[in-house]
């Protein structure tokens, strides 16, 4: 049986808008999500039936299981090896489409070394609320965690990456700043990948998340 997660009721950055207009950022990376998928990702748990491209868009049914501590079940993470960014900060980011209904269902970023150590910026229902969620995991346990009430249906969802930090943040729209919700230390166990997860849908429930826009990029200041 699955250990309830915690309503989580700390914070780790202030809750603040993000201005965005005096960084300089180079795209590294752009999957289109047309014909296939780019070479480069790796699937954990693969349900080939489970996911399709269309018209741009990464469509997968949101996944019954997940990684909260010692689950590990959650199927369909894509996954790739992150660039490298000697100067300035690792940026990736996407367009999240869900509406979740089951308690803690959740789609978004993950940054991934295994099951047990990760870290996931998504959309997530805890609660009656629906919010953006930052959690990390060290060992299967929890390393850090933070959320705040979101209310709209699309989501661009973004991580930062940068020496031994990452940053979860996300805005409604390209046209507003990006809102920190957390920060913490990364969760180093071997090599990192990053990509798209999905997690804790009902088991009978046919819910799909759909995915468009992921891009990698340099950000300087």
């Amino acid at each position: 049986m699955r250990v309830p997660r915690p309503l989580l009721p700390f914070v780790l950055l202030v809750l603040a808008p993000v201005a965005g207009a005096g960084e300089k950022e180079k795209p590294l990376f752009t999957e289109e999500f047309t014909d296939k998928l780019a070479d480069g990702w790796t699937w954990v748990r693969e349900d080939p039936k489970g996911w399709r491209l269309e018209k741009g868009t990464l469509v997968v049914r949101t996944s019954a299981g997940g990684l909260w501590m010692k689950d590990n079940n959650g199927g369909n993470i894509l996954l790739r090896t992150p660039p490298k960014v000697q100067n300035g900060k690792l940026a990736v980011e996407v367009l999240v489409d869900i509406e979740p209904t089951n308690q803690y269902e959740n789609a978004g970023l993950i940054w991934y070394y295994d099951d047990d150590n990760y870290v996931i910026m998504v959309k997530e229902k805890i609660g009656k609320d629906v919010s953006m969620q930052f959690v990390a995991e060290k060992d299967a346990k929890l390393k850090a965690g933070s959320h705040k009430k979101f209310e709209g249906k699309s989501v661009w969802v973004r991580m930062e990456v940068e020496g031994d930090k990452i940053t979860g943040r996300y805005r409604a729209s390209p046209k507003e700043d990006w809102v920190t919700v957390g920060q913490c230390g990364l969760p180093v166990r071997g090599e990192a990948k990053v990509g798209l997860s999905t997690a804790y849908a009902a088991r009978d429930a046919m819910h799909f998340t759909r995915f468009s826009n992921f891009r990698m990029l340099q950000v300087k200041e």
